[in-house]
């Protein structure tokens, strides 16, 4: 009997010192929210204050300071979710998460939005490139205090890099991706010329108000006769996007609304906005207010990304909403051997991209990415559609 209550109060000791160990960890790595923190480079202070709603409000001696304190204080909230999101962008997921990343890792190598923001980011203009350094700067001071970092961090084994600016551009180009998904529109066209002629397709999806129906030839004369299931090429890209983050539920708007000052209590006009993006946990969103001398602006921004995307500052309000461009094509195309495809001057030979992707656990692995006059071939990666595309043909993606 006294054996089993030594037992029993070692267990309790034991579980106890965890669950202690455990709260300290975890209050370790919470923001730190009072008194001084110096930070080595940073010429004149920065104040953060957070309001009982624990929004950040940072004034700051200059605009890019401002910035400064804006990646200290998502870095603060947020870095996991950054880390999270500056993966996905660069296709770096299996490194952390295993084989089971893969396909996503390769499907996004192969679209290059890392490299697109890469290349973006070198022809910025002097402003904007200071505010993108200065935000970077600001995220990699939160990292060089050292502080306990959120468990994600521990649980996954994972060790921040400095965050870059192209990081940031590459976040915005995945928001990009995400609220311009019109090639479902394509691979919809795809499925209805097994059936319809043009003509009631132009009534199916038909284009934007106010502009003229495209002069193209007949779906159904050029598509029919190309061997391939478009139904379930269709269902492959489906499966593939749900891969991805996606945060506008099919059919989903968002909007904005303005009323004139006329019809308003204070005589000034009122806006409302509404992007529609769902609910996540963490949120999309990051409300902050960053003031400096001639600059006064709060609202929501996105974590990893420096300027207020939606709110006001002393004088405007402004929203966004989406409006469903069209600013992405598919393509089918005729291949010549392995190594070419056929174009209106004749065959041309694919440019190459040899892509490296870690996995955790296991190899290396090796991706060559083909890339025609119009993108990336896409169906090289998509393993649901592999032997779907029309036979002696590939899809090749334009965004």
């Amino acid at each position: 009997m006294r054996k089993l209550l030594r037992y029993l109060l070692v267990l309790v000791a034991a579980t106890a010192l965890l669950a202690g160990g455990a709260y300290l960890y975890l209050r370790q790595s919470l923001p730190r929210l009072e008194g001084t923190i110096r930070i080595d480079g940073l010429k004149t202070p920065i104040e953060l204050l957070r309001d009982a709603y624990g929004i950040p409000h940072i004034r700051a001696a200059s605009i890019e300071d401002a910035y400064f304190g804006l990646g200290f204080a998502h870095a603060q909230d947020r870095l996991w979710q950054m880390e999270m999101s500056r993966r996905i962008a660069a296709g770096r997921l299996a490194e952390i998460l295993g084989a089971s990343a893969l396909d996503t890792d390769r499907f996004l190598r192969t679209l290059g939005v890392r490299r697109a923001a890469e290349a973006s980011l070198a022809k910025l203009d002097p402003d904007t490139r200071k505010v993108l350094d200065a935000y970077a700067a600001g995220v990699n001071a939160f990292l060089a205090t050292r502080q306990v970092l959120p468990p994600e961090f521990w649980i996954l084994r994972v060790t921040p890099e400095p965050w870059t600016p192209a990081d940031s551009l590459a976040w915005i180009k995945m928001m990009s991706w995400d609220l311009g998904a019109n090639w479902k529109n394509e691979l919809l066209r795809m499925r209805l010329v097994k059936t319809l002629p043009q003509a009631r397709i132009d009534e199916l999806l038909p284009p934007y108000p106010g502009d003229a129906r495209l002069k193209i030839r007949d779906l159904k004369t050029l598509y029919g006769g190309l061997d391939g299931d478009a139904r379930a090429l269709g269902a492959a890209m489906q499966q593939v996007a749900a891969l991805l983050p996606h945060w506008l539920p099919e059919g989903a708007g968002s909007n904005n609304w303005v009323v004139s000052g006329k019809r308003s209590a204070s005589g000034k006009p009122l806006l409302a906005n509404d992007p529609h993006l769902g609910l996540t946990a963490p949120p999309v969103w990051y409300f902050a207010q960053l003031t400096a001398p001639g600059f006064d602006a709060i609202g929501a921004t996105l974590p990893g990304v420096p300027g207020i995307v939606l709110g006001h500052n002393e004088r405007i309000a402004w929203g966004a909403t989406n409006t469903g461009p069209d600013v992405q094509d598919l393509y089918i195309e005729k291949l010549e051997g392995r190594d070419a495809y056929l174009t209106p001057d004749g065959p041309r030979p694919f440019a190459v991209r040899q892509e490296t992707i870690k996995v955790r656990g296991a190899p290396d692995v090796k991706l060559l990415v083909r890339i025609t006059r119009h993108g990336p071939i896409v169906s090289d990666v998509l393993r649901p559609a592999a032997g779907l595309a029309p036979r002696g043909h590939v899809l090749a993606f334009e965004w």
